[in-house]
């Protein structure tokens, strides 16, 4: 997401750039939030309460931030003809399906803190759970950049081939 774009000879970042940022602090406010919520006790009913809505919070954050991508890269790399608004639509789908099932996973996956475990026990594996929540969002996310990077070279070569003509509106 380190990519720079040359804009009347200056390097810029893409818009969504500082709102990653702004995802990170909201990311490490809920890792705080989180190992006071598993401090608490993780078989406390109103911690696994906590803990889920700090996971829906994570999920939306993450759902924002494939939005936010794909509006970028729709206006970085608009399609060329139908043919290839429709293949973009078509990915864009694809990808907020993963994304849904990924979250919907995440949801049923079941805690792996047992009753016999101490209540130090339960906080790692709470924690645990979380980072990894955060981090299968965020590798997702990651893939999405890259197919979305992907696309926009495909359009280039074919562009540069001569495959397809200036954009126009449709």
């Amino acid at each position: 997401m380190g990519r720079e774009f040359a804009y009347k000879g200056k390097n810029t970042r893409p818009a969504y750039s500082g709102s990653l940022r702004q995802v990170s602090s909201v990311w490490w406010l809920a890792v705080i939030l989180s190992g006071a919520a598993a401090a608490l006790g993780a078989d406390d009913p109103g911690t696994r309460a906590l803990q889920q809505n700090q996971l829906q919070r994570q999920q939306q954050q993450d759902a924002l931030q494939l939005r936010m991508q794909q509006q970028q890269g729709s206006v970085q790399y608009p399609p060329a003809d139908a043919r290839q608004q429709q293949a973009i639509r078509q990915l864009e789908a694809d990808q907020q399906q993963r994304q849904q099932e990924l979250h919907y996973r995440q949801g049923i996956e079941p805690s792996t803190a047992q009753p016999s475990d101490d209540a130090g026990t339960r906080r790692a594996k709470a924690q645990l759970e979380q980072d990894r929540a955060n981090e299968q969002g965020q590798r997702q996310l990651l893939r999405y950049d890259s197919e979305a990077q992907q696309r926009a070279e495909q359009v280039r070569r074919q562009k540069s081939r001569g495959e397809i003509g200036p954009s126009q509106p449709d």
